[in-house]
């Protein structure tokens, strides 16, 4: 008797003997509704779909050699030094173009603000503030002197007199070159 007692007892009290409790039916839990949430996004920057990046400023890109520059725009009208980068700059009919004789690199392309218009990647643009807003959205940065905007690692800085927005003029160049 003593053994049936003792079997009973250790199977009620042993764990392999529990049984997994019942799970309550759906219509018993609580139940929490919450509004569906869409994760909010924000736009950095307003870039234009015609712009996404910057290749050439009047047809001259910055990866083009000195020899392809002269192919393509052929002997420049005048040869100044640019005093802040010491290198000489190229004066042509619609474009400007700094060039440091030791890289052959092209450090910028410039395009005075006298001229009606400029070609960004082959495409005109009016020389007007409004005109290049429309074209390439808001400016990265705005300075004294003028409005820059960024694609990638190349820059386009539309020069303006202070406090107005007349445009002196707007270089294109490498951000990452100093």
């Amino acid at each position: 008797m003593m053994k049936l007692l003792l079997v009973t007892m250790f199977s009620v009290i042993s764990p392999f003997s529990v049984q997994p409790a019942a799970t309550p039916a759906a219509h018993d839990l609580q139940w929490t509704v919450m509004e569906e949430q869409v994760p909010e996004m924000t736009v950095a920057v307003d870039r234009s779909e015609t712009f996404e990046q910057f290749r050439t400023l009047n047809g001259i890109s910055l990866e083009d050699t000195k020899h392809e520059l002269f192919t393509k725009l052929g002997q420049p009208i005048s040869i100044k030094e640019d005093p802040y980068l010491g290198c000489p700059e190229y004066h042509f009919r619609d474009v400007n173009v700094g060039v440091c004789e030791d890289t052959g690199v092209i450090q910028y392309v410039h395009v005075d603000g006298s001229h009606n218009d400029l070609k960004l990647n082959g495409k005109s643009i009016p020389m007007d503030i409004d005109a290049i807003h429309q074209a390439l959205g808001k400016p990265y940065h705005v300075a004294e002197d003028g409005e820059v905007y960024l694609r990638g690692h190349y820059a386009i800085k539309v020069y303006m007199k202070p406090g107005s927005g007349e445009i002196e003029g707007v270089d294109f160049f490498d951000d990452t070159v100093t």
